[in-house]
């Protein structure tokens, strides 16, 4: 089961953003392409997915990552309300310990881009 996360940030996520984030946490980790490089998983050692990252899509406006979201996010006093945004999806692990590794790595790839990370769902444990 997975916990689904969206990177919003002002420059699209790519894949040395998210090798990066990944190598900083643990230097082990693999990295997979997925759908034609569409997609990136990171997986522990013994093969088990943290999370899978999906391509990042440009919203024209930061408002539209708030109507996706369905709330009033943080979103606009960041980004403000009129300007291009990238939209970056992420299924994490919900499992203990691999939940942990994972956020941490959504944080540092939304650090790294300069966005937030925003949690939309989460499996209960």
């Amino acid at each position: 089961m997975s916990a689904e996360w969206v990177v919003l940030s002002p420059r699209h996520v790519d894949a040395a953003v998210v090798v990066g984030a990944a190598a900083a946490v643990d230097p082990d980790l693999g990295v997979r392409q997925l759908w034609d490089g569409d997609a990136l998983q990171l997986t522990t050692p013994d093969g088990v997915v943290l999370l899978t990252l999906i391509q990042s899509r440009r919203l024209e406006r930061t408002t539209d990552a708030e109507r996706l979201l369905g709330t009033r996010s943080v979103a606009t006093p960041l980004f403000g309300g009129d300007e291009p945004l990238w939209w970056t999806s992420v299924h994490v692990a919900a499992q203990d310990p691999f939940r942990v590794v994972a956020e941490r790595i959504v944080r540092d790839v939304a650090a790294a881009a300069g966005g937030l990370p925003v949690a939309r769902s989460a499996v209960e444990d």
